[in-house]
């Protein structure tokens, strides 16, 4: 079986979301399947970079993987009204003729190329833009209905929970058959690290006292105003700061805003992006770790958390109680007094805080990309097996 990976180089080289996703599953695929081969395409650019990225792929695992590059305006193809002419013109044999019509063509998360032959699958991250639409800028709510309507064409879909499995069966009646559930999973570097690492991190972020720890970019569906106001209650009481390692997103001004109605400029630690190797450090430092979003596809710096042992808040919608099992306090996202009240419990009380660290680590121990990776080679071979029909 031959099978098209769209990869896009720009997805490959972001440190977190989109990225981690492409780049993990890559790997895992290649060192698991030995008789594929793979053609993986970095996507359309004007001029390819000197350097391609660096995934260990050319090992032998697999039969054979090789690396293309189309030449094209990279800015037109990510368009959305361009993307919206490849799904009104879906069934012309431009990518047959660019990859040698593959049995498999795999897209995580946008149209793809019009296609003739082989079989389509398509990955939905989440439906969020359309069911909480308030919380996304207007051309996101309009890029993922397009995408939607290339779904249709997929011969399988992956998501990466039942929560939007079942969304997809309910608004856009795909058949359960179609959809196949390939949960998330921590890298490996994500484990409980040594003191001096952890110490030496959180000196460089200037970090001296305990914290509570936010990982993520700040936009309103990750909810952190509520949040905040919870906090605030207990700043008097407790002597934690709040940690926010992620970029701000859109619409972040009202965070930036509650911080300051609150009066906690001084409470509240923004340290934006950090590298991949120091995250389990950050982890690992906190005393608790929150993530009170309104909706998730997933929500994988939860997994992350747990396998670092850091305890975990979460909110209890969907999806993630299906990633935090019996392993973190989880809380209805808009209320207040139950996340001061939950924050507290876990702050004040040492042995809570070891009972949901060893819960943790033994939850993220369910999860592995090598599981991910056979769920999403069995939908490639489903897609195969129904495109030969």
């Amino acid at each position: 079986m031959k099978i098209c990976f769209y990869a896009p180089i720009e997805v490959l080289q972001r440190p977190f979301g989109s990225g981690v996703y492409v780049r993990e599953l890559l790997k895992a695929l290649l060192s698991i399947d030995r008789s594929n081969s793979y053609i993986i395409w970095y996507g359309c650019m004007l001029k390819p970079p000197p350097k391609m990225p660096n995934l260990n792929i050319c090992k032998g695992n697999t039969k054979y993987v090789s690396a293309k590059v189309t030449r094209f305006p990279t800015r037109l193809f990510h368009h959305s009204k361009f993307r919206l002419l490849l799904v009104r013109f879906n069934k012309l044999p431009i990518a047959d003729i660019m990859f040698g019509r593959p049995n498999v063509y795999f897209s995580p998360f946008y149209p793809f190329l019009p296609y003739m032959s082989g079989g389509l699958v398509l990955t939905i991250f989440d439906l969020t833009p359309l069911t909480h639409p308030h919380c996304h800028l207007p051309n996101t709510i309009y890029v993922t209905r397009i995408t939607m309507q290339w779904a249709k064409r997929a011969k399988r879909l992956l998501t990466f929970s039942d929560a939007v499995k079942a969304q997809l069966i309910e608004i856009f009646r795909f058949t359960n058959e179609r959809i196949i559930v390939t949960p998330l999973a921590p890298a490996e570097h994500f484990k409980p690290q040594p003191k001096e690492f952890v110490e030496s991190v959180m000196r460089k972020y200037g970090l001296a006292e305990s914290y509570v720890l936010y990982v993520g970019v700040v936009e309103p569906r990750k909810n952190l105003n509520v949040f905040l106001r919870a906090f605030a209650r207990l700043k008097n009481e407790l002597p934690h700061r709040f940690v926010i390692a992620g970029s701000l997103g859109w619409y972040s001004d009202s965070l930036l805003a509650e911080i300051e109605k609150l009066g906690l400029q001084n409470r509240v630690t923004i340290v934006g992006y950090v590298p991949d190797d120091e995250l389990p450090a950050l982890y690992c430092g906190a005393d608790a770790f929150i993530y009170p979003s309104l909706a998730e596809g997933f929500g994988l710096p939860v997994i992350e958390a747990m396998a670092c042992g850091t305890p975990v808040l979460c909110s209890n919608a969907p999806a993630l109680p299906e990633v935090a099992g019996n392993a973190a306090i989880m809380i209805d996202p808009r209320d207040e007094d139950a996340w001061t009240h939950a924050l507290k419990e876990v702050l004040i009380n040492k042995e809570l805080r070891s009972e949901l660290s060893k819960l943790g680590i033994e939850r993220a121990r369910e999860f592995s990309w090598k599981q991910t990776a056979l769920k999403t080679l069995k939908a490639f071979e489903e897609a195969a097996l129904d495109a030969s029909r």
